[in-house]
Order: structure tokens, then C-alpha cells, then sequence
């Protein structure tokens, strides 16, 4: 049998040891595996070796945790080329913008998420 290709989008936990929780941060991870309950272990793996600890400009502990798996999804692909594996509603309102509005995302500056 052939791995499957799964996504797998986790949530770590950020806390500041003199603050406490700080925040969450979710990350998508693309992997393969024999199936779906082998893709869950897997996915928990992956979180917790992206599990990290340093200090902070005022020299105080920052610790990722992996906290929870939030979805995991199987990609009914042959070729991940174009295929979407994360997206969500982001709020905006703004009246003024009609219809007739031309976007222009070849001007776009994208940042890189990647550390």
C-alpha cells in the first residue's frame, strides 16, 4: 500500500516563565504516512520535536509545547503541486471597496515564516 499524504495543523502553547501563557501559535505540517491513526502519532511527533525553549531579550525563558492537534487531513492528491492544505477567514470590512476593485497581488511583499 502506498503512503497517503496528510497535513497535519498543530497548536503549541507559548509561555514566558514570568509571565505565563503568552499566546498560541499554529503551525501546518505536509508528511506522509500508511494511514490515519498512523498519521495521528505521527503528527504528535512532529509537534513535539518543534517543541522549543530559549531566552528572550530580557533573559527570561520562552518554552513552545505542543498543546493540541487541530486538525489533521488527508490530501486527496496525487501531486501536492497547488493543492491547499490551510486556509481560514480573516475579518475586514471596508464599504468603499466595490466589486470593481482590481487587486494586484504580483505587487505583493511576502514575509517567510520559516525560522
Amino acid at each position: 500500500m502506498n503512503d497517503l499524504w496528510f497535513s497535519g495543523r498543530v497548536r503549541f502553547a507559548i509561555i514566558i516563565e514570568t509571565i505565563g501563557l503568552n499566546g498560541y501559535y499554529d503551525s501546518v505540517y505536509l508528511f506522509r504516512s500508511i494511514d490515519f491513526n498512523t498519521a495521528f502519532r505521527k503528527v504528535v511527533e512532529i509537534g513535539r520535536n518543534n517543541e522549543q525553549s530559549y531566552f528572550n531579550g530580557d533573559n527570561q525563558q520562552v518554552v513552545w509545547k505542543l498543546s493540541d492537534i487541530i486538525s489533521l487531513d488527508i490530501i486527496k492528491s496525487e501531486s501536492l503541486d497547488g493543492v491547499e492544505v490551510y486556509s481560514e477567514p480573516v475579518s475586514g470590512e471596508d464599504p468603499s471597496l466595490t466589486i470593481e476593485h482590481e487587486f494586484h497581488p504580483e505587487l505583493s511583499e511576502p514575509t517567510q515564516t520559516v525560522f
